[in-house]
């Protein structure tokens, strides 16, 4: 059970991701499935390779990040419906993602992570301390994704969701805030 919640604080990352593009942007992103594999893809590819956990990780939220720029490009500049856009990006992540791996499958076996630390030291999956570990780690988070959305950025987003044309209207960059709030969003899917 430990295990298990340790697990759903991890897919919470994700979460604050998905919430970013379905209900601040309004924006039907399908791009999640496929940067959720590219980050895992690229930190695993990475880790093999021998580089860093965290280099690593940082990475996979790097390519997420990429993965969004693109479908907020297609819908912005390329005046591709959104969902459609989405969906193209994570078709075409399907073969980055072989591309990147070299192969269907890298396996992590003996392979140090970031998770590697705390599982030596007996904290994953048996007690309830690395289960508060993840869930401040989620809640740091999810606290700056608020104060985020606090600031002018943030708000602009916000309204960008509410009425694209509106806030259009008031000079403010609708195609920019999609753009970054894709890219955000799958930073956190691909993290």
């Amino acid at each position: 059970m430990i295990g298990a919640v340790e697990l759903g604080l991890i897919y919470g990352v994700m979460a604050l991701g998905v919430y970013l593009t379905f209900r601040v942007l309004q924006f039907p992103d399908l791009t999640v499935d496929g940067s959720f594999t590219t980050g895992a893809a690229v930190a695993a590819a990475m880790i093999t390779a021998g580089q860093n956990p965290v280099v690593a990780t940082l990475a996979a939220a790097g390519a997420g990040l990429v993965a969004g720029t693109i479908t907020g490009l297609l819908h912005t500049k390329g005046r591709i419906d959104g969902l459609l856009a989405g969906i193209l990006t994570m078709i075409a992540l399907w073969s980055v993602n072989l591309r990147i791996m070299g192969g269907a499958n890298v396996p992590l076996l003996r392979e140090e992570t970031v998770m590697t630390p705390l599982r030596d030291i007996g904290l994953l999956g048996r007690t309830w301390f690395g289960v508060l570990i993840f869930f401040v780690a989620v809640l740091i988070l999810k606290l700056i994704v608020d104060w985020f959305l606090t600031t002018d950025l943030g708000l602009a987003i916000q309204a960008t969701g509410n009425n694209k044309q509106m806030i259009g209207s008031l000079g403010a960059n609708t195609d920019g805030t999609t753009i970054l709030t894709l890219a955000i969003s799958n930073g956190f899917v691909g993290l």
